[in-house]
């Protein structure tokens, strides 16, 4: 299933349990909200799955309110998302998202998984690495063969 963007931001559950989430253009208040929205429906089907976050297009800064309201979501759902999120790859376009993220992270770590990637097929192989170590390489596989990865990347998270 592939939700429509809207805000810039696009969720791709085609390859599911991976989901793909892909944020385009300026940061936005709409686009946090949507994703936040989006976030809650990928969890309320109730399965387990791995996840990347796909930033390479984005634009813009995270303002202080903006992390306030992702902390306040992670604080709600920190408990379906540690027993149903495998693990979340995050792939960031330019070292101030980066910088963000991790200053980010030191206030409220996340209660999964986590690796940050150079690039998608970085990411691509870790969440695959996270579906196999969950038992599930036949969804590693075929992740694998979409994304044509021909080794396996080493595994590295911290959560």
């Amino acid at each position: 299933m592939r939700r429509q963007p809207s805000s810039s931001v696009f969720f791709d559950e085609s390859l599911w349990p991976l989901l793909v989430v892909r944020f385009s253009g300026e940061v936005s208040q709409a686009q946090t909200d949507e994703f936040l929205r989006g976030s809650e429906l990928s969890l309320r089907r109730g399965e387990r799955h791995v996840c990347i976050l796909d930033a390479r297009l984005a634009r813009g800064q995270s303002l202080p309110n903006r992390r306030k309201q992702h902390i306040g979501w992670l604080e709600a759902y920190e408990s379906p998302l540690r027993a149903l999120t495998m693990g979340c790859a995050f792939i960031f376009p330019s070292p101030f998202f980066l910088l963000s993220m991790r200053a980010f992270l030191h206030v409220k770590p996340l209660p999964v998984p986590y690796f940050v990637a150079p690039g998608l097929h970085e990411a691509v192989g870790w969440a695959a690495g996270r579906l196999e170590a969950e038992g599930l390489s036949l969804h590693a596989r075929r992740v694998r063969a979409h994304f044509k990865l021909q080794g396996c990347y080493a595994e590295r998270s911290t959560g």
